[in-house]
């Protein structure tokens, strides 16, 4: 007969404890405001199935790293994977290593790093260039036709996904609709014609924040590495096009209805009623629902007329990835497994529990999704936006164009420097790193 383990090892590797649960079992750890480890074990039978001959069973270890609190989940979703895969006799072992963590961690040792691990979707190309990544190309093509366009573009490299896409990361546009309605919400140029009077805004994002300082570039047409954001030697935020986006800037910097939403003075403004609309992520939407009730709403971003077009504001995104290691012992079963933590049922599981937004069209466009409505507005500005570079040359983008948004909002660049403001802004960008 076959003997199917499950063994959740809950390790937190900056504090180096861990707590191994028995075969089967599932758990979790975590450490307290004082650095100590609290451990919580538990266990069970190991399950035996009758229906596969030891011997056309392969031998699997695979080690799985996971923000800590996905461990609970991680585990019951391999636990199934399992029962599924009679082909495979599996041991698993999950590993507490956050999404930020574990690419550094891979890059110092990849022999001891999981072979399964979550990433940002920046991190793909710079990974893949290393050698460190394996393409995923068993069982994707069953969730390809569910994907946005722009999280497949995210995740590929020469032709092939190096990661599966799980959730969209970028920002839009909450509301309150005291304010605006629909219609208004439809036209930056339109929600700023309103008066609201003394002590109100109409609108507030963060003109000297590089991470959303580009929606006004990327939006008019203007490119930041190329079209396909691989080419370091290309930045057009100066050209023509550049030149009308960076005079918009200096007439919403000027504008009195805008606030800077520097330091939370936004946020904390639109919790208070007195702002219309504030660019944020869904990591707000818990305290702004608390704030505004059934004021509160959320859209994608409107669009502008910059230079005397219309345009689409066109913001970063960038998408939370399952990734496998290269060196894997066993690239077939982990490829599968990757997939698998990010079909639909595994993706609505995770949104329902730790509000991951499925990136899954299927999902998005289900009446569950539709009807929160923070959760569509943050899948329609992902549709909108423009993939994030996750070329090297990306760390010399933002300072200067913090910079540069500084300059602006603080009345240091008007229209007659503004153009030699561009072009010093630019040579920042495409100068060759540092090593």
């Amino acid at each position: 007969m076959k003997m199917k383990k499950l063994t959740a090892i809950l390790m937190s590797m900056a504090l180096g404890a861990s707590v191994i649960a028995g075969c089967g079992a599932s758990g979790s750890d975590g450490a307290d405001k004082g650095g100590s480890t609290q451990t919580t074990e538990k266990t069970q039978d190991s399950t035996t199935t009758t229906d596969t001959p030891a011997g056309d069973a392969e031998d699997v270890t695979l080690k799985i790293w996971v923000p800590e609190e996905e461990v609970e989940f991680t585990s019951e979703m391999v636990d199934k994977f399992d029962e599924l895969h009679d082909e495979f006799n599996i041991s698993y072992e999950i590993a507490i290593v956050g999404i930020d963590e574990a690419a550094g961690q891979l890059e110092t040792d990849a022999d001891i790093a999981a072979d399964i691990f979550y990433v940002p979707s920046g991190g793909i190309l710079d990974l893949t260039n290393k050698g460190l990544l394996l393409p995923i190309t068993k069982d994707v093509d069953q969730l390809l036709p569910d994907l946005p366009e722009s999280a497949v573009n995210a995740v590929t490299v020469n032709g092939f996904m190096q990661a599966v896409p799980f959730s969209p990361n970028t920002y839009f546009m909450y509301y309150n609709k005291d304010f605006y309605n629909e219609e208004e919400l439809k036209s930056l140029d339109t929600m700023m014609a309103k008066d609201f009077g003394e002590g109100k805004w109409n609108f507030s994002t963060q003109i000297t924040n590089s991470w959303y300082a580009e929606m006004f570039f990327l939006g008019n047409g203007c490119t930041l590495f190329g079209e396909d954001g691989t080419d370091a030697a290309d930045c057009t935020f100066n050209n023509e096009n550049g030149f009308k986006s960076g005079s918009y800037m200096l007439e919403l910097a000027a504008d009195p209805k805008y606030l800077e939403d520097a330091d939370g003075v936004g946020g904390s403004a639109f919790k208070d009623g007195n702002l219309g609309a504030v660019t944020s992520g869904a990591w707000s939407a818990p305290e702004f629902r608390e704030a505004l009730g059934d004021k509160l709403g959320a859209i994608a971003l409107p669009t502008a007329k910059i230079g005397g077009q219309v345009v689409q504001l066109s913001n970063f995104v960038d998408f939370k990835t399952i990734a496998v290691k290269s060196n894997t012992q066993f690239p077939l079963c982990a490829q599968q497994l990757a997939v698998y933590l990010v079909n639909q049922e595994n993706s609505l599981t995770r949104y329902k529990l730790q509000g991951d937004v499925p990136v899954l069209k299927s999902l998005s466009e289900s009446d569950e999704i539709k009807n929160d409505y923070v959760a569509k507005a943050l899948n329609d500005q992902a549709a909108l936006a423009t993939s994030q570079p996750s070329i090297p040359q990306m760390g010399s983008y933002w300072d200067p164009m913090k910079a540069f948004g500084d300059s602006v909002y603080y009345g240091e660049i008007n229209l007659q420097n503004l153009q030699e403001k561009l072009d010093a802004l630019v040579t920042s960008i495409t100068s060759t790193l540092t090593e």
